[in-house]
């Protein structure tokens, strides 16, 4: 039998699982607007969140919440320094 505790960390890591799986479909669209040295930087820096992500699982920590809010802040920071620093345009 599950209690709330357990139950509520299951929900935490599908929430995280998810989130972090949509923050990696706009790494991977941006090639739209990033050269692809940019590109396959981001996918690196997002496995090695995900690898992050599973060892805080493995310890049944809920910070697991917060590894898709890095790669969130992560994606439109370099979007924004792309566009007006780098010149990266759409």
């Amino acid at each position: 039998m599950t209690t709330g505790r357990q139950l509520g960390f299951v929900l935490a890591v599908v929430v995280a699982a998810v989130t972090h799986l949509v923050a990696g479909y706009f790494y991977l669209a941006s090639g739209l607007m990033a050269p692809l040295w940019a590109v396959v930087l981001l996918l690196v820096w997002w496995v090695v969140l995900t690898a992050v992500g599973v060892r805080l699982v493995q310890r049944r920590s809920y910070l697991v919440l917060l590894v898709p809010v890095v790669a969130a802040v992560t994606w439109f920071a370099l979007m924004w320094f792309g566009g007006q620093v780098l010149g990266w345009t759409p």
